[in-house]
C-alpha cells in the first residue's frame, strides 16, 4: 500500500513538472525578476511578413530562443534575462535583418519594429542603434536603474536600495533610519524582492537591514533593481507604497569581476566649528578650549568574480563584502565656571540650615 502511494505522488509530481515546462512556453507576460522582447516584422513598405523566424540570443551567456511570427507579423519573446541580446530574423526573399545590443530591463518589454528589405538571401541588414526602452504596454510608473548607476552614483554605505531616492516620488524616512518613503507613504507599507524573492522583516515588516550597515546583498551583486512606484500589477502584491525589485547578477561566457576598496576616516575630515573640548590648565588655572574630532572609521572592500562552468550552460559567481565601522562619539558633561562653582559652596542650601540649626538647639 504504502509503495503504491510512492508510485502515485512521483508520477503526479512528474505530470506537474511536465505541465510547468509545457505551459511556459505560452507565456506572454515578464516576470517580476525578467524582461521580454516583441515587435512586429514589416517590410519596406509598411506590410506585415508571417511567418518569418527570429532568433534571440543573449550577447553574455549565449542563451537563445527560437521564434516564429504569427500571421500578423508579430512576436514575443517573454521570460529573458536582464542583459544585452542580438535579434536575428530571417525570411525568404528577405535579407537577412540583425539588431545589436538590444536591451532587455527587468520588468520591462523591448519594443523592436525590425524592417526587412527586398534582396537576395546573402544580403544582411544590421542595425546597431536602438530606441530607448519605453514602456508602452502597463500603466505603472516604474524606474530601472542598472550597473552604471550603481557604480558611478555615490551612495553612503554602499546601500544599493539608497538609489530608490533618484526616483520620483521617493524620499528618505524622516526617522533617519536609512529606509524610502513613496508617495509619502509609511516605509512599512513597501516590498522590497531579491530575485523574486521576499526581503522583508518578519518583526518589523520593512526592508531587511533596516539601519545597520552591512546588508543582505551586496550592492556588487546587484545588477539592476527596479522601482514601482504605483499603478502595479497584482503580481507584486504586498504593498501599498513602493516595490523594489533587484536582480543579482549571474556569470558569463567569460571570467570576469572586481574588486574594491572605500575608505572613509576622521583623519581625512575637517573640524567643526562647533565641537570643543574644554578642560582645565591647571598651571594657568584657566580653561583653554580646543577643537574636537571624534574618531570615524568607515571601511567596505571585497570582490565579486564570475565565468563559465560549462559554456553557454551553466555559469558561477562568488561575492564577498566586508564592513568595518568604528562610530564616532563624543560625549562632554557641563562644566561650570570655577566662581559659580565656589559661590553654590558657600552658599549653604536651607535644608541644610534647618538641620544645622536643630542639632545645636539640642
Amino acid at each position: 500500500m504504502t509503495f503504491n502511494r510512492i508510485r502515485l505522488g512521483i508520477s503526479c509530481l512528474a505530470l506537474l513538472i511536465l505541465a510547468v515546462c509545457f505551459s511556459s512556453k505560452s507565456l506572454n507576460a515578464q516576470s517580476t525578476t525578467q524582461g521580454s522582447i516583441a515587435g512586429s516584422v514589416l517590410d519596406s513598405s509598411d506590410a506585415v511578413v508571417p511567418g518569418a523566424a527570429i532568433h534571440i540570443e543573449n550577447m553574455a551567456t549565449g542563451f537563445a530562443v527560437n521564434l516564429v511570427a504569427d500571421g500578423s507579423g508579430f512576436f514575443k519573446a517573454p521570460l529573458l534575462e536582464p542583459g544585452k541580446y542580438t535579434v536575428t530574423i530571417t525570411s525568404p526573399n528577405f535579407a537577412k535583418y540583425r539588431a545589436d545590443d538590444v536591451l532587455v530591463v527587468v520588468g520591462q518589454v523591448t519594443s523592436l519594429e525590425p524592417r526587412l528589405a527586398v534582396a537576395s538571401s546573402s544580403t544582411q541588414v544590421v542595425v546597431t542603434e536602438q530606441t530607448p526602452v519605453m514602456n508602452l504596454e502597463s500603466p505603472d510608473f516604474t524606474d530601472t536603474l542598472n550597473t552604471a548607476a550603481l557604480q558611478n552614483v555615490p551612495i553612503n554605505n554602499r546601500r544599493w536600495s539608497a538609489l530608490a531616492l533618484t526616483t520620483p516620488g521617493v524620499v528618505a524616512d524622516s526617522t533617519g533610519f536609512g529606509l524610502v518613503s513613496v508617495r509619502g507613504i509609511s516605509i512599512y507599507l513597501n516590498n522590497v524582492e531579491i530575485d523574486g524573492a521576499d526581503d522583508n522583516q518578519a518583526y518589523f515588516s520593512s526592508e531587511r537591514g533596516y539601519t545597520r550597515e552591512a546588508y543582505s546583498t551586496s550592492g556588487s551583486a546587484v545588477r539592476e533593481f527596479a522601482v514601482n512606484t504605483g499603478v502595479y500589477s497584482a503580481e507584486y502584491g504586498r504593498a501599498a507604497g513602493g516595490v523594489i525589485t533587484s536582480v543579482t547578477k549571474s556569470g558569463t561566457n567569460s571570467i570576469h569581476g572586481q574588486a574594491y576598496f572605500w575608505d572613509r576616516e576622521s583623519n581625512w575630515n575637517a573640524f567643526n566649528d562647533y565641537t570643543f573640548l574644554t578642560v582645565l590648565n591647571p598651571t594657568t588655572n584657566k580653561y583653554v578650549s580646543t577643537h574636537l574630532k571624534p574618531e570615524d572609521l568607515r571601511k567596505i572592500y571585497g570582490f565579486t568574480v564570475g565565468g563559465p562552468l560549462i559554456k553557454n550552460k551553466l555559469f558561477w559567481i562568488y561575492t564577498y563584502d566586508q564592513h568595518t565601522h568604528i562610530n564616532p562619539g563624543a560625549a562632554i558633561p557641563p562644566m561650570r565656571p570655577l566662581s559659580t562653582r565656589s559661590q553654590i559652596l558657600r552658599r549653604p542650601s536651607p535644608l541644610l540650615a534647618a538641620i544645622t540649626q536643630l542639632l545645636l538647639a539640642t
